[in-house]
């Protein structure tokens, strides 16, 4: 019995000081260190585990220093569902699709709590907003739906060709959407390698323009400009980025990114390097300014990136692990030079960072 209680109370011990290891005190403001008082919110979307049902969202009030790592279940008194793809902050709202759920969360950022909109058997992927509207895309089948934020309703149904669709961005009165890859039933892969441009007026297809293969993630980068990721065939085809103008020009970027963010005009991202025999991996991370400069970020710091975020005032960086896959991902906060702050545990998979 003795010993029994003495190997628990070792067990206990040691749970604490994992737990110390991971959670580090949000440090405070002072010394250079710009304040987060404009936009001191931030949300994690953790996409969680594929059939786990464990996705989660975690909400950080920068202002007081605190994190909630469950903060969609406590909210609502139930889970997010299995495989949060995307996060948007449009007005007073935060929509959420869930990919495995086919649902739509629509959350109060004040309060937190959420509607959920069944969205059938669509497989529901990446967002854009734009003039009241929710331009959403899913694989089954492979289109982009409207829906309006006032009702809810599926207003609309554009269907695409046969490849994935994937990241989707609202630029100048018109939805760019990433046409990626498509596998059959042994899990043989093919990729595409255009954006559809859509007519947001419309609602029809206008164009297609050729990018990289496999193109992924497509963001609004300024008013009148989105960059797009491809992660190519793993093969011949490589990964890169590249962005679009108003004139539909791409302009290729000498850089791969395995995922990206926008900030303030400017590209910032991580792509991972493996070793020869596949032994052991890089990350390094970039920021791509207006003029295509490509600077050096968090030089010394080889995380297992997931997810990146900045944030639009303070040009602080946010960096989430994915936890090995097994267990909770960290949230990483870094000064705008690579000084790092603190480190927070938030949920499974962390897969996108958004401030408000």
């Amino acid at each position: 019995m003795k010993q029994n209680l003495s190997a628990a109370l070792l067990v206990i011990i040691a749970l604490g000081f994992a737990a110390c290891e991971r959670e580090e005190p949000i440090a405070p403001t002072g010394n250079g260190i710009v304040a987060e008082t404009a936009m001191p919110h931030l949300l994690v979307l953790n996409e969680g585990t594929w059939g786990g049902n464990n996705a989660a969202l975690s909400y950080l009030d920068i202002a007081a220093g605190t994190i909630s790592s469950s903060w969609f279940t406590d909210k609502n008194g139930r889970g997010l569902g299995d495989v949060a793809q995307d996060l948007v902050i449009y007005g007073s709202k935060a929509y959420v699709t869930v990919w495995n759920s086919n649902s739509l969360e629509v959350i109060d950022t004040a309060t937190g709590v959420s509607q959920r909109v069944d969205l059938g058997n669509r497989g529901p992927r990446y967002i854009a907003a734009d003039g009241g509207k929710l331009y959403i895309t899913c694989y089954n089948p492979h289109s982009v739906i409207r829906i309006d934020t006032a009702s809810l309703e599926v207003e609309a149904s554009l269907t695409l060709g046969n490849y994935n669709p994937e990241g989707i961005a609202a630029v100048n009165g018109k939805l760019l959407v990433a046409s990626s890859n498509i596998s059959d039933e042994q899990g043989n892969y093919a990729y595409d390698n255009h954006l559809y441009v859509i007519s947001i007026s419309s609602f029809s297809i206008i164009g297609l323009i050729p990018v990289g293969y496999n193109p992924q993630k497509v963001l609004k980068l300024d008013s009148t400009t989105a960059v797009v990721n491809y992660i190519g065939d793993y093969g011949s085809e490589p990964a890169g980025t590249a962005t679009v103008d108003i004139e539909m020009q791409v302009t290729t970027l000498n850089q791969p990114l395995t995922n990206m963010t926008v900030a303030n005009g400017n590209i910032y991202g991580y792509y991972t390097e493996w070793a020869s025999d596949y032994s052991s991996k890089t990350t390094h991370f970039v920021k791509i300014d207006g003029a295509s400069n490509i600077t050096p970020l968090l030089t010394g710091e080889n995380l297992n990136a997931y997810a990146i975020g900045v944030h639009p005032v303070s040009g602080n960086i946010y960096v989430a692990d994915d936890g090995d896959f097994s267990s909770n991902g960290d949230l990483y906060c870094f000064t705008p030079d690579g000084t790092r702050r603190w480190k927070r545990e938030v949920g499974m998979l962390p897969s996108k960072i958004v401030f408000y």
